[in-house]
């Protein structure tokens, strides 16, 4: 599909590895094609360019100068379809994010473009960030990025280099890969994560699947930190507080095989019950999905 200039003036669990979520989004919860209020992400644009578009597609804020956004290629107008050369599709569901080129001059002929994580703190050891990334064009294949991390706040100056995650550039083929960093050189540190996109005059470079896990969680967990759980084990129903004013958006219970066995609509509400006198007796993990991101604890059903 031809890139369309348009005018200026429109513009966790636990896995057989003992790995343990800290944090993890796959940007579902958000509203299609936002650019602000993502959440507690932070998106900043840098250079501050109008962005390409699509010939005889539309939707909301294509074109503005824009960072990251959150993108849903089924509900464009029209929906975009995969081809041969493109996808512009989630990896997980229907939503990711999303950067768009920005229109290149003299003074900006490239992307300055960040997807900042909230908050997360680390664990004592095995901290692993792993997300997923890819060109959603592949005639405009080179989209270059870099991951970076803070330890004092989201100001662009704050960020250093990962090792070996400067000046990534995606295969030229549409399809999704997987980044891995190693985090344990800030163990138990709160921290936060950014994707900088520095394409020059490609298309759209997407990040879905966004995760932070560890083998060992320190004292400071994203779940001691903000909720409480109780009775621990239980033999019916299990309540559910939020200590930091963390609404509960949904709530899941797998059972020791990653299967679902239950699912609530917590609505952001900051306590709750959740039934489980129907569950065979046994351990299960509870994963709540916040603003903040998701919390996991292990659960015992009498």
């Amino acid at each position: 599909m031809k890139k369309l200039l348009l005018s200026l003036c429109l513009a966790g669990s636990l896995g057989m590895n003992a790995q343990t979520t800290i944090f993890e989004d796959s940007f579902e919860t958000y509203t299609d094609f936002a650019i602000t209020g993502v959440g507690a992400w932070t998106l900043t644009d840098v250079d501050q360019r109008p962005t390409y578009g699509f010939t005889g597609v539309t939707f909301a804020n294509s074109g503005v100068a824009k960072s990251f956004q959150v993108f849903n290629a089924t509900t464009t107008v029209a929906p975009l379809t995969p081809s041969d050369n493109a996808d512009w599709t989630a990896r997980t569901g229907n939503k990711h994010m999303v950067c768009f080129a920005a229109v290149p001059n003299a003074a900006q002929p490239s992307n300055n473009d960040y997807l900042i994580s909230p908050a997360i703190t680390l664990g004592a050891e095995g901290n692993l960030l792993s997300f997923w990334a890819k060109s959603c064009d592949a005639t405009y294949g080179d989209e270059e990025f870099t991951v970076l991390i803070s330890t004092t706040g989201t100001a662009v100056d704050d960020f250093a280099d990962l090792p070996d995650m400067f000046g990534l550039l995606t295969p030229n083929d549409k399809t999704f890969y997987e980044y891995t960093a190693n985090l344990d050189e800030y163990a138990g540190q709160q921290v936060y994560i950014a994707i900088q996109c520095t394409s020059a005059d490609q298309f759209g470079f997407a990040v879905d699947d966004f995760k932070v896990t560890a083998t060992t969680l320190g004292v400071k967990d994203l779940f001691s930190k903000n909720f409480t759980v109780y009775p621990n084990p239980a033999n019916t129903v299990i309540n559910i507080n939020s200590q930091n004013n963390n609404g509960l958006n949904e709530i899941e219970i797998t059972d020791i095989n990653g299967r679902t066995v239950k699912t609530a609509n917590g609505k952001g509400v900051l306590q709750t019950q959740v039934n489980i006198a129907d569950l065979s007796a046994g351990a299960y993990f509870l994963k709540i999905t916040t603003d903040q991101g998701i919390a996991t604890k292990k659960i015992i059903k009498n």
